[in-house]
């Protein structure tokens, strides 16, 4: 028996935040049940989010207990979380660097953001590129057809390089017409 004084302490927030399996039986009772709510279009993906937030502050669990909870379930239903922590890394994201205590509420404020403009509200995946020579600083924003040069200067139409990029791109989409928009001169300003 050793008698060193760091093995006596006790670390009373990993106890508190520690998932038990009543814990995790209970969360995944009440998730179950509000993703048939979801289903049966009785419930909104932002009630949802609400509901959740709810549940923790009912029970008094913190954000990290939270996630322990969603941890272990995920190793009930044969998910390792380390495995996709691994996963996460290779792809540049930090797990264990993200902010777990406000997750939920950024959630929430997102998908309530896309609920009430669903309407109106389009999500593209767009390819960009740079180009920064003597000619220009230019920001290039592809999107099928649709081209936007930006810059906060003039652009250079005659400029060599932008021009072989253009070319380059038209090819890619089978020498398709280019609908090409300037933004030059723009300003910007934090809001």
């Amino acid at each position: 028996m050793t008698d060193n004084k760091d093995d006596r302490i006790v670390d009373f927030n990993e106890l508190k935040n520690k998932a038990r399996e009543k814990d995790i039986d209970n969360f995944e009772q009440y998730i179950y049940d509000l993703y048939y709510s979801l289903s049966q279009g009785e419930l909104s993906i932002a009630a949802f989010s609400s509901k959740i937030k709810e549940y923790m502050d009912k029970n008094s669990i913190s954000s990290e207990k939270l996630f322990n909870i969603q941890k272990e379930m995920m190793k009930r239903y044969g998910l390792d979380p380390e495995d996709i922590e691994s996963q996460m890394k290779s792809l540049g994201l930090n797990f264990s660097e993200m902010p777990i205590e406000s997750d939920y509420e950024n959630i929430r404020k997102a998908i309530g953001f896309n609920e009430k403009y669903k309407n109106s509200l389009n999500s593209k995946v767009v390819s960009t590129y740079s180009i920064s020579n003597n000619s220009n600083k230019v920001d290039i924003i592809l999107d099928k057809e649709t081209v936007i040069l930006r810059s906060s200067n003039a652009i250079n139409l005659k400029d060599l390089e932008l021009n072989e990029f253009l070319c380059s791109y038209k090819k890619v989409i089978e020498d398709k017409p280019l609908n090409i928009s300037l933004c030059e001169n723009i300003k910007t300003y934090e809001y």
